[in-house]
């Protein structure tokens, strides 16, 4: 306090010093004194604020001084008697910075700090003066009183972070580090590379029979797309959904010789709701911890057709099997554990970058054979997992 009261007293003292400077220049006098005055009170200023470890120069607190990470108060005889506290010395705390030396230690606020490093801490000002005297990193002994008993603490005396200083017409105002945001939300196109640990064995089994080429073993590239908006303390929930499908042709000759043109028609989806924890890196890069849940499944359709059709022998092209279909299915509930990162290009506009790992549950045993919006089982089909790694880059539009 008698540091500040100084600081006071100077700038007062500045303020006077300035206008006497206009009164003199009215009367036209000289102007090298006027300025020799100023000059003089700037440095007792820049000398006080040095001794309230202030550092006017780089705008911010000092970072090479001890600290406990405390506010202290001296006690009165009201507070002591009140406590039930009967020393004749002693510090009160009346609060402790979050996550600072103090709290880490096990002081609260409402401590009555005794001893510092085995000295006696007689009053404020004199156990500044204790703690001055270490150097960060220093392990040290507080002797504390709480609720009528004596307890130790082992305090490491550390510096704390630097804060802004702002200095305002009204005087100086200190400001928190900014924290760094995780982000807003948004959405966009989403590609995934979906690697399946069955290889598509048992979808290339059913293609190779008919005569198709199989799907590639190394992965298929799936298209889709989601969103999602931050619901606080970085936390985000969202949905998205990806697609893949691919179409084919083929000439085919039935076993009573006639020509028909086989199709095939292949599509894997899945879809879901995410939910997502962020945490800030830097100030446009964020990286969050996850998951999708939802559904998904595979779909295969196969045809073959000459192209001959008469109403009045539909009956008899489905029996030659001239004209035919098959439709095949399988569905499962989807859950995908996942890690993502987004740097921020523009206010707007992000990279998103994703890895994941599938997994599924199918609640039917086995495919299923689709006709007219029923379902059959097929016999002796496989289970055929949905299961694999996903990897995702992409634009995302928000951040």
């Amino acid at each position: 306090m008698k540091q500040i009261l100084l600081v006071g007293i100077v700038v007062l003292f500045l303020s006077s010093v300035n206008l006497f400077a206009q009164v003199q220049t009215e009367k036209e006098m000289n102007m090298e004194e006027v300025q020799l005055e100023i000059d003089s009170a700037m440095k007792e200023v820049e000398e006080a604020m040095n001794e309230i470890n202030i550092n006017i120069l780089v705008g911010k607190t000092s970072e090479d001084a001890p600290r406990m990470g405390i506010f202290l108060s001296d006690m009165d005889f009201e507070d002591a008697y009140k406590m039930h506290y009967p020393y004749c010395y002693g510090v009160y705390v009346t609060g402790v910075t979050q996550d600072g030396p103090a709290q880490k230690a096990g002081i609260v606020k409402g401590d009555v700090i005794m001893e510092f490093d085995g000295k006696k801490a007689k009053f404020e000002s004199n156990l500044v003066k204790l703690i001055r005297s270490k150097n960060i990193g220093d392990e040290v002994k507080v002797k504390i009183y709480r609720d009528e008993e004596i307890f130790i603490a082992d305090l490491t005396l550390a510096t704390l972070k630097p804060k802004e200083i702002t200095i305002t017409k009204d005087g100086m105002k200190i400001k928190k580090k900014k924290k760094l945001s995780v982000g807003f939300g948004g959405g966009g196109w989403i590609p995934v590379w979906f690697v399946d640990d069955n290889k598509f064995d048992d979808i290339n089994y059913i293609l190779d029979a008919y005569g198709f080429n199989g799907l590639d073993e190394k992965g298929i590239l799936m298209h889709g797309g989601g969103g999602n908006g931050n619901m606080g303390k970085g936390w985000f929930l969202g949905g998205m959904g990806a697609g893949y499908s691919i179409d084919k042709k083929k000439g085919h000759t039935t076993d009573d010789g006639t020509s028909v043109t086989r199709r095939m028609l292949y599509s894997n989806a899945y879809g879901g709701v995410t939910l997502d924890k962020r945490f800030a890196i830097t100030k446009s890069t964020a990286a969050s911890l996850g998951f999708m849940l939802g559904w998904g499944g595979h779909n295969l359709q196969i045809s073959q057709t000459d192209g001959d059709y008469n109403w009045l022998e539909l009956d008899d092209d489905m029996d030659s099997s001239a004209n035919n279909a098959i439709e095949l299915e399988k569905n499962y509930i989807m859950f995908q554990p996942k890690a993502t990162v987004m740097y921020r290009i523009i206010d707007w506009l992000s990279i998103r970058a994703e890895g994941g790992y599938m997994l599924s549950h199918s609640y039917t045993s086995g495919w299923d054979a689709v006709s007219c919006e029923d379902n059959f089982e097929i016999n002796n089909s496989p289970e055929t997992p949905y299961q694999g790694y996903t990897i995702s880059i992409g634009p995302w539009f928000g951040f």
